[in-house]
């Protein structure tokens, strides 16, 4: 079983996952950071998010047309990943405690980009270098939604393309963490038990911010968030300037 803390993270989490369509490990790993080390804090997440974001890409009708569109993104992904995660095994990860501020920060800036109306098209090989960027992201600090966030907003994707297309880069990133882990020997079981423990609570919590998200407008609740995310990018900045 996950000791209090963690497992009021991951449900925290779950919760603002369900409540916004996303942000499970944008929530989860600056608060598990502070809690314990990053590449812990990291493979903590790995098993929840897979889970959390299969469970609603399999309720998106518009998946395919997301795929067929934005393939290169999922695809190249994984890779970055992969990389990402290469990287993160291989040196102090006490550094990327800043980076991951500088993440939190840059997606609490994106949100102001709301009236940006430009339409653009980008080529598949952008689409790839876009997935190989959030797939290195994601390995490196575990988190992308802000880039990708951006993308949709300089292109105006379509909401229902968004979502679908957000939960497949985010299947595909976690998944070449996995691999990056298990290749490496880093697959650390005791971290991934506490996971699988937590797993049936966080999906039910999840749930449960699903229903309210269908009743009630989420404004107030990105408010909250904004504030709260704001908070953990100070502390993690103070506690990566102490570290340095």
């Amino acid at each position: 079983m996950p000791d209090l803390p963690v497992l009021a993270v991951l449900l925290l989490a779950a919760f603002v996952h369900g409540a916004f369509g996303f942000g499970f490990p944008l929530v989860a790993t600056p608060l598990l950071a502070l809690l314990m080390d990053l590449r812990s804090a990291i493979l903590l997440t790995l098993v929840p998010t897979i889970c959390i974001n299969a469970a609603s890409i399999f309720g998106e009708p518009h998946r395919g047309a997301a795929l067929r569109l934005f393939w290169p993104i999922p695809a190249f992904t994984i890779v970055g990943s992969l990389l990402g995660t290469q990287v993160l095994l291989t040196v102090s990860p006490e550094p990327f405690r800043l980076l991951l501020a500088l993440v939190l920060i840059a997606y609490l800036l994106a949100e102001r980009l709301h009236g940006v109306d430009r339409e653009r098209t980008v080529p598949k090989w952008g689409l790839a270098l876009l997935g190989l960027g959030l797939g290195l992201l994601a390995g490196l600090v575990n988190i992308f939604a802000p880039v990708i966030i951006v993308f949709a907003l300089y292109t105006r994707m379509r909401p229902e393309l968004m979502v679908a297309a957000f939960n497949l880069s985010f299947i595909t990133s976690k998944s070449g963490q996995l691999i990056g882990f298990t290749l490496n020997g880093a697959l650390d079981m005791a971290v991934v038990s506490q996971a699988l423990w937590a797993l049936p609570l966080i999906l039910a919590v999840l749930w449960a911010g699903i229903r309210l998200r269908r009743r009630i407008h989420p404004e107030h609740y990105r408010r909250l968030l904004r504030l709260g995310l704001w908070a953990m990018a100070v502390a993690l900045i103070w506690n990566s300037v102490r570290a340095l």
